[in-house]
Formats: structure tokens, sequence, C-alpha cells
């Protein structure tokens, strides 16, 4: 008798997912992956905070940015902690864009943005960049709560 899983899948589920995870670094011999998403298809708890996935789309794949090795089955908050989490802006620092800006001189600013659970916490802006890295860092710093 086959198990249940948690949800349901889609056509083509474990071949998208696997080509995802590819695209997006993971490095692990054919035999491992198919382990791998074998584990990511009946997990059912987070394995860093516990907390039961609601949905298929709660679960990540975490692996390491600089090796491409697999480490947990993880929930999105999780996955979104890791400090070697992949930086998607046009400044390489994490929470802090370059964007156009008619209020300064040189006709842009660093914003820096935090969020949440889907809301906006932190949203300022800044002339340079290592002002607006000093403020990111003071903030982390102040609400470590919030990243733990």
């Amino acid at each position: 008798m086959e198990e249940e899983l948690p949800f349901e899948l889609e056509k083509y589920h474990k071949s998208r997912t696997i080509y995802n995870w590819k695209r997006s670094g993971l490095k692990e011999n054919e035999e491992t992956i198919l382990e791998i998403y074998v584990g990511y298809i009946r997990a059912s708890n987070c394995e860093l905070c516990g907390n039961a996935f609601i949905s298929s789309t709660d679960r990540r794949m975490d692996h390491s940015h600089e090796t491409g090795k697999f480490r947990n089955i993880v929930c999105t908050k999780c996955n979104s902690f890791k400090s070697d989490k992949k930086v998607y802006n046009n400044t390489g620092e994490r929470f802090i864009s370059k964007t156009p800006d008619k209020n300064y001189t040189q006709g842009f600013s660093y914003r820096t943005r935090i969020h949440r659970n889907g809301k906006v916490i932190f949203n300022k802006r800044h002339k340079t960049l290592q002002k607006a890295i000093q403020i990111r860092d003071n903030f982390l710093a102040e609400n470590i709560k919030l990243f733990t």
C-alpha cells in the first residue's frame, strides 16, 4: 500500500521541481537528487523550526549557494533567513537596491527594504550605499528576533 503524500502532485511535478533545483544551483548526482525529491514530497514539517507545511508551496529545498550541496527541506521562512541566500538586486547587498530618484542630485538613491510575512517592515532611502548598509545593519541588530 502506497503512503499518502501531504499534497497532491501536479503533472510533471517531479521533472519541473528537479529542473528548478538544478537551475538554482543544486549540484548533486542524479541518484542523490531523486532521494532528495522523495524526501521533499513526503516532508510534512520544516527540518529547522519544526512547523508543519500548510501547502505544497511552503516547502523549500535548501542548499549551499557556495558548494551547491543539499542541506535540508525547510519552510519558506527558514529558507529566507539563510545568510548565504542569493541576492537578486543591483547592489550585491541584501535588502538594498539602487533606484532612480529625482529628489537626489545624483538621480538615484539606495533603498533599504525589508519584508516579513508579505509586509514591508522597513523602507528607507539613502544617498550613499555605505549609509544604507549602516542603517540596514543597525535595524537587523536591533530587531534580531524577527530573523531567528
